[in-house]
């Protein structure tokens, strides 16, 4: 390992770290912890599709981080095993 490649993980691992131990984050550390673009985070901030806050001068894009965590954990996928157990609670319920 080079110097720049420690110097890139060390700079990650750093970020990392301070990003675990806060509450309120910015738009980089949203960045970080979703892995989407700032582009992207700023569009679903305009669609009302991610909590935010702003700042009283209306400028800068605050976020609570256990919020983010939530949306991200909002979009599960069900299971085979529960689609099938979906399906067949759906055909006891509505018979033809």
């Amino acid at each position: 390992m080079n110097d720049e490649q420690f110097n890139k993980l060390y700079s990650a691992l750093t970020g990392l770290a301070t990003l675990q131990a806060k509450e309120a984050l910015n738009i980089e550390d949203v960045t970080l912890l979703t892995g989407l673009s700032k582009s992207t985070i700023y569009k679903l901030c305009w669609k009302n599709a991610l909590p935010y806050y702003k700042d009283p001068q209306g400028r800068t894009l605050h976020f609570k981080k256990s919020e983010i965590e939530g949306w991200m954990l909002s979009h599960r996928t069900p299971t085979a095993a529960e689609l099938a157990e979906q399906a067949r609670a759906y055909c006891v319920n509505n018979p033809r």
